[in-house]
C-alpha cells in the first residue's frame, strides 16, 4: 500500500536488482515485501495463454483486490489496462515511501498530496495493518505509548537476536482477518507500529478513530473498498505510455549501466538501444525513457546516488483511460 502511494500501482518495484544497478526492491521499506514468486508465477500462466496482454499492474491490483476478499475483506472494482512502468528507482523509494514511525502530520500530508482525505488515510492503514506481519526491526516501543503487557508480548518475540529476523502479527487477536480491530487495538496502544499508535493520540485523527470504533463492522467494510478502489487506479500508466512486460521481474528493454546506479531503466524500443553511439548512451536516457515514469534524469542513470527525480509521473488522462471490465 505504501508502494501504491508513492509510485501509484505500476509493478516497478517487481524489477530485480542487478550486480551494479539497484530496484526499488532494494530499498528500506520494502525489505519485508513478500510473494514476488506469486505474481511472477501469475504472469508465466497468463503469458502462455495470451501474451503481451496483461500487464504486471494489472495483476498487482487484481491479486490484491481477491487477497483482500478473500481475507474477509470487502469487494471492490478494480478496472484494468494499467501498463509497467520503465523505471525502477530505489533512491526514490527510500527518500519518499512513509516510514514506520513518521510522524502522522506528514504522512496526512503525502495522503493529501496523492488525493486522500485524512479518513480515507486512516481507513487504508486501518485495512492494511489489520492483517499480516511487521520485522521486529521496524518496531520502535518508546516512539510513542505502548500497553504495558503487549509491550513485555513484543519483547519476548523481538529481543535479541530476534531484532533482525522476528516478525509480529500486526493484529494479536486475528492476524489473518482484515476487520475493524485496528482501532481498538490502536486505541490500547496494542499495535507494533508507531505511525498506528500515533494515530490514535493525534489530535486530528485520534476522533476519527473513536468515531470509527463506534460504527458497525459493515461501515468499515464499506468505506475501506471505496477507499481501496481509489487508491488501485492512482497514478496508473495507461494508453502508450510504459509496456506489459513479458516477465515481472524484468524489462523487455534493459538499458545497461557503466557503473553503479540506484535506478534501473528500460526502453520501448530496443531499436533505438541499439542505434545509441556508447559515449553517448547516457546522456540521451532522458529522451528515450519517455514513457512511463518520466522520473529518469541523465544523472541518475549513470550512477548518481544523489539525482532526484523530479519530472511528474505520467498519469492516466484522455481516451486512454482504465477498463471497467
Amino acid at each position: 500500500m505504501d508502494v501504491m502511494l508513492c509510485q501509484g500501482c505500476d509493478a516497478s518495484i517487481l524489477v530485480d536488482p542487478l550486480s551494479n544497478q539497484s530496484s526499488e526492491k532494494e530499498a528500506g521499506p520494502n525489505i519485508s515485501v513478500r510473494g514476488y514468486d506469486i505474481i511472477d508465477e501469475a504472469k508465466k500462466e497468463l503469458e502462455a495463454k495470451c501474451p503481451n496482454t496483461v500487464s504486471c499492474a494489472d495483476i498487482i491490483s487484481l491479486a490484491t483486490r481477491d487477497s483482500v476478499k478473500l481475507a474477509g475483506g470487502p469487494d471492490y472494482a478494480v478496472p484494468t489496462g494499467r501498463r509497467d512502468s520503465l523505471v525502477s528507482n530505489r533512491e526514490d523509494s527510500d527518500d519518499n515511501l512513509p516510514g514506520p514511525d513518521i510522524p502522522v502530520p506528514q504522512v496526512t500530508a503525502d495522503f493529501v498530496k496523492a488525493g486522500f482525505t485524512a479518513e480515507e488515510m486512516v481507513l487504508l492503514l486501518a485495512g492494511g495493518h489489520s492483517i499480516g506481519k511487521v520485522r521486529c526491526l521496524f518496531i520502535e516501543p518508546d516512539t510513542s505509548p505502548m500497553e504495558a503487557g503487549y509491550r513485555a508480548s513484543i519483547s519476548k518475540l523481538c529481543d535479541g537476536p530476534n531484532r533482525d529476523t522476528g516478525f509480529v502479527n500486526m493484529d494479536q487477536s486475528n492476524p489473518n482477518v482484515i476487520d475493524n480491530s485496528f482501532f481498538a487495538n490502536a486505541i490500547a496502544e496494542k499495535m507494533p507500529l508507531t505511525i498506528d499508535r500515533l494515530l490514535a493520540i493525534d489530535e486530528k485523527t485520534g476522533p476519527l478513530l473513536k468515531d470509527m470504533l463506534n460504527k458497525p463492522k459493515e461501515d468499515f467494510m464499506s468505506a475501506f473498498g471505496k477507499a481501496m478502489e481509489k487508491l488501485t487506479v492512482l497514478k496508473a500508466i495507461t494508453g502508450k505510455d510504459g509496456e506489459v512486460r513479458k516477465a515481472c521481474n524484468e524489462f523487455n528493454n534493459p538499458m545497461s549501466s557503466d557503473g553503479p546506479s540506484v535506478i534501473r531503466i528500460s526502453s520501448v524500443d530496443p531499436e533505438v538501444l541499439d542505434g545509441l553511439a556508447a559515449g553517448n548512451k547516457q546522456e540521451q536516457v532522458s529522451s528515450i525513457v519517455s514513457q512511463g515514469h518520466a522520473d529518469a534524469q541523465p544523472e541518475a542513470a549513470a550512477g548518481n546516488a544523489d539525482a532526484k527525480a523530479e519530472k511528474p509521473h505520467k498519469k492516466a488522462s484522455g481516451k486512454h483511460k482504465l477498463r471497467s471490465d
